[in-house]
């Protein structure tokens, strides 16, 4: 917590001070590590700060009330080990946003100096529960950390691009919420109720007051980008600290008096504010004082504006692989039923491994995941009766489990599966039919799906349509096709709606006839944008990087990565 030893009046995150509460992972359970107040067995930290006791708890934030876990079963909270001692205190709340991974700020992954923390080392998540560190019940399930992403831009001294996004070592089973999109701006009306969740300060006194031992919500009117400016502009005494467009504010304006206001606290942090079923800010700061942690009289709650960053977070939440790391690699079957991974380098590819499995039925095989749980899926179509099956793996077998999908789709010119296009969270299907009509195939993420939709027509110009991901820099799935008479390249830009998904192609490349075979496994290279390689009729292989650009600079200048690949059938 960032407060100014001489009482003046400071920008303050809303993290938790060091040692907010703790727990110990002991022989791979949660297990209390010290006393409350009042005997009780509660997560005390040694460290000073003090976690509030039933007998003695007020059920708010300040002014909220406190909630469920089943009404907020996306929450979770992240936990660190400051000591190498064993004990992981909690630090900051976090929003499930896929089954492996988890939006909150990037100032609870990285110290006072913008520095980033060890949080695959050190760090721990904990869900399944609305208590703090889990309760005297040891609540809740911890997962490790594999990834912790913030952006470069972040900007410790001011707080400024205030998000993360890690990645857990294993899928949770607790229901995710879904992110505000990009361009969403009717979520962020003046005057609409959002609601914030967190287990901060119950009180804005930082010496006295204490962490809620359960989960707190309360509602706020949202403000406008003047009157956020205004007030805390104002308050700290300096132009420019709120940041129209990076951040939001909402809140009825702080009191200070606690019986009277409605306020997030240090220990709120990283948590969500949502408007409409969607997460449309993260709690990052408000105005302080040594006195005065939070509910400052006069001022507003600061959260970081979700939609604004959907365009960096939407690819690194859709980014499973065979390796799991943050760059798609790449499936291929010879003539033979081996099927092959080659992992991403970057901008080589790593020597072919064997993927166990029999792939000889399939006459197409594409990457994807389907159910977001973040390991590798395929698509396979059988050769024979046209049937489709969704292979999946799950976090206790490294073997596909194979369901079948759709029934005799002999006739389909095209099956893509480009990830969520409706922006439902869930990985889905799109299949061009013999007319074609572009089917949509909103997933349910456990290989049923709903009603398709007829997304377009006229799409059998089109001998190849390819797709995996957000190809124009705004978070939403887009479509690559070739036109098979002239063989130009045109893009239809997503528009996130089910009933509309796709713009009318245009061109963004021409005479791409040399090419024999375009893939689109997702983000090869790991900088958040999605890639396209192609294959040229001698079997070379090429890495046309997305620039984002939904024009003729949509790929950068190709990189080769190989010879060779007409040894290839098929290419995921």
């Amino acid at each position: 917590m960032r407060i100014s030893r001489h009482g003046s009046v400071r920008k303050l995150s809303r993290l938790a001070a060091t040692g907010a509460a703790t727990l110990a992972l002991l022989g791979g359970g949660l297990v209390a590590s010290a006393q409350a107040d009042g005997g009780g067995e509660k997560f005390l930290p040694p460290k000073g700060a003090d976690v509030v006791s039933p007998q003695k708890a007020s059920p708010r934030i300040i002014g909220g009330t406190s909630t469920a876990f089943s009404s907020a079963p996306w929450m979770v909270q992240l936990l660190f080990e400051f000591d190498n001692d064993g004990l992981f205190y909690f630090t900051c709340g976090g929003t499930l946003v896929a089954p492996n991974k988890v939006m909150t700020a990037a100032h609870c992954v990285t110290d006072e100096n913008g520095n980033a923390l060890d949080m695959k080392g050190q760090g721990l998540v904990l869900a399944g529960t609305a208590k703090l560190a889990g309760g005297p019940n040891d609540e809740g399930t911890a997962v490790n950390i594999t990834r912790s992403y913030f952006p470069g831009s972040y900007n410790a001294d001011t707080i400024d691009n205030d998000y993360a996004l890690l990645t857990l070592s294993k899928p949770l089973s607790y229901t995710p919420a879904q992110p505000a999109t990009y361009g969403d701006t009717a979520r962020y009306t003046p005057g609409g109720v959002a609601t914030t969740y967190g287990w901060g300060m119950t009180g804005s006194d930082p010496d006295t007051d204490t962490l809620a031992d359960t989960l707190m919500r309360v509602d706020q009117p949202l403000q406008s980008d003047a009157e956020c400016s205004e007030a805390t502009d104002t308050a700290l005494g300096y132009p420019g600290a709120y940041k129209a467009g990076h951040m939001m504010c909402a809140g009825e304006g702080g009191t200070g008096n606690d019986s009277t206001g409605k306020a997030t606290c240090p220990g709120d942090s990283g948590g969500p504010i949502f408007v409409s079923g969607r997460v449309v800010g993260i709690t990052s700061w408000g105005v302080g004082s040594q006195q005065q942690a939070c509910n400052f009289a006069g001022t507003y709650d600061v959260y970081t504006k979700v939609a604004t960053y959907q365009p960096a977070l939407q690819p690194r939440i859709d980014d499973a692989n065979f390796s799991r790391d943050h760059r798609a690699d790449l499936f291929a079957r010879t003539s033979t039923s081996t099927g092959y991974t080659l992992a991403s380098k970057g901008e080589t590819l790593a020597s072919r491994a064997v993927l166990a499995g029999s792939y000889s039925a399939y006459n197409l095989v594409i990457q994807t995941d389907l159910n977001r749980d973040g390991y590798e899926d395929l698509i396979a179509r059988q050769t024979s009766t046209g049937d489709v099956y969704w292979l999946h793996r799950s976090a206790t077998s490294s073997t596909y489990a194979k369901t079948k999908i759709f029934s005799n789709w002999k006739t389909v010119r095209a099956i893509v599966a480009p990830g969520d296009v409706n922006g439902g969270g869930k990985g889905d299907i799109l299949a061009v039919t013999s007319t074609g009509d572009l089917m949509l195939y909103p997933s349910s993420g456990n290989g049923k799906f709903s009603a398709p939709v007829k997304a377009a027509s006229g799409y059998q110009l089109y001998n190849q349509v390819r797709s995996h991901g957000d190809y124009t820099n705004d978070g939403k799935v887009d479509l690559i096709v070739r036109r098979g008479s002239t063989g130009d390249i045109l893009l239809a830009k997503g528009t996130g709606k089910s009933a509309t998904p796709f713009e009318t192609p245009v061109p963004v490349r021409t005479n791409w006839s040399a090419y024999n075979l375009l893939i689109t496994p997702g983000d090869v290279n790991g900088d958040g944008k999605s890639d396209l390689l192609a294959r040229s009729a001698t079997g070379s292989l090429y890495l046309f990087k997305g620039t984002g650009k939904g024009t003729s600079e949509i790929f950068a200048t190709p990189v080769k990565l190989g010879t060779g690949w007409t040894g290839y059938q098929i290419i995921g």
